[in-house]
């Protein structure tokens, strides 16, 4: 299966599950201003898992088992389909990515801490929207902070409890990749 991804004049090919991308820029394509291109290169390798630790507990960041849009980020207590990431790595802004689990990106759109986390359709031709962009911080454990609202992807407070959804705030979240 073939997709192409087209931002700021720049389209790039996904070729199955893991195989390489071909970056392709038009002659004139603008790209001085960061915000006009957005384009990122997938690495969809085996993918990588995020959880928190509390008293030698695992809590992955998960997706429902039965996953539609609007879903809700929640706890969950394997390692499996639901708690896969694959990494969309920004070429144009380093440390910067699109979170995505069975072909939808983590996003966040509410600008007060405590908002929900949802998955949803990666925008802007499938290079995510500000929404659904992080920025990541860290050697392992990591923090990501949402572009557009400045917030930090973590753990509920009073939590982690297992199938809580996941939510913004000031404070990071220390989220080991594994």
């Amino acid at each position: 299966m073939i997709k192409r991804l087209l931002t700021g004049g720049v389209t790039i090919a996904l070729l199955g599950a893991s195989a390489a991308f071909t970056l392709a820029a038009p002659a004139g394509a603008a790209t001085a201003h960061p915000a006009a291109a957005h384009a990122t290169t997938c690495t969809n390798d085996s993918g990588e898992y995020s959880s928190v630790t509390v008293r030698g507990v695992n809590y992955y960041l998960g997706t429902p088992s039965n996953l539609v849009a609007d879903s809700a980020a929640i706890l969950k207590p394997t390692q499996n389909s639901t708690t896969l990431w694959v990494h969309c790595n920004s070429t144009v802004v380093s440390n910067q990515l699109l979170l995505l689990n069975r072909g939808l990106a983590l996003t966040s759109r509410d600008s007060s801490p405590g908002g929900t986390v949802t998955l949803e359709p990666a925008g802007n031709g499938g290079n995510g929207f500000a929404s659904q962009e992080w920025i990541y911080a860290g050697t392992n454990p990591f923090t990501f902070k949402n572009v557009k609202t400045g917030l930090y992807l973590r753990v509920r407070n009073g939590g982690p409890i297992m199938y809580q959804t996941v939510t913004t705030g000031a404070a990071a979240t220390n989220w080991n990749q594994s």
